[in-house]
């Protein structure tokens, strides 16, 4: 195994078995507010709503870490794709919280694109980074707040970007943001884990590129991706 498979492959381990407990816990804690209600006869639609977007997050974090560390590094079989279908696929996973916080979608996308890619791993990257424009849109209130994703090819490679308007970032967080752990986040939002995980699967894997700029009102995050995949 190479050198930087193995290092990742450590690094997911360790991440994993940070988060099991805490999730546990999560869970655990939902159970018990439900048979507080339920023995309290306090039946609230929106409560319940409310408890079970956390055990779906929950569940949902729990099978991420598994397709990191499993699947992904392990048995995970590269397959074409069109990146429009993927893109789409990334969107409904986080689309009802941009739905409910108000934020336009704009999508410019080539629905011929097809790439070689590692699918599952390259979802989860994308549906990082637009929660990660999604975060920045709410925690600064923007009026107006929208995500654009583009592809398009260059210099013989697909690129994917996705921008945000909201309002770009500083110098001192660019230069850290794909660090492990590095977060500007309060620690209940994110750990930093994300573009870390990103940009290393991007470059790992996939013979790419993670980067961010600021472009105009916002923040543009741009991954460049080969046609080709050589086989580890």
């Amino acid at each position: 195994m190479k050198k930087q498979e193995k290092l990742f492959k450590e690094t997911m381990e360790n991440i994993a078995h940070q988060w099991r407990q805490p999730l546990s816990q999560i869970n655990s804690t939902v159970s018990v507010i439900d048979n507080i209600l339920y023995e309290k006869n306090i039946q609230d639609p929106l409560l319940e709503e409310k408890l079970q977007e956390i055990e779906a997050l929950t569940r949902y974090m729990s099978d991420t870490i598994d397709d990191f560390k499993n699947h992904f590094i392990e048995n995970g079989k590269k397959e074409k794709i069109k990146l429009a279908i993927l893109i789409k696929n990334a969107l409904s996973t986080v689309e009802s919280g941009l739905k409910e916080n108000s934020i336009e979608v704009v999508l410019n996308l080539d629905k011929e694109y097809e790439c070689e890619c590692y699918a599952h791993q390259l979802k989860q990257i994308l549906i990082v980074l637009l929660n990660n424009a999604k975060d920045a849109l709410l925690d600064r209130n923007i009026f107006n707040a929208k995500i654009e994703v583009q592809t398009f090819q260059q210099n013989g490679e697909y690129i994917i970007k996705i921008l945000d308007n909201a309002g770009g970032i500083t110098k001192s967080v660019k230069e850290k943001m794909f660090e492990p752990y590095y977060t500007t986040k309060h620690f209940s939002k994110g750990t930093g884990i994300g573009l870390y995980m990103a940009k290393k699967i991007i470059e790992g894997r996939h013979n790419g590129t993670l980067m961010v700029k600021n472009v105009g009102s916002g923040t543009e995050f741009t991954i460049s991706l080969a046609k080709v995949i050589d086989n580890e």
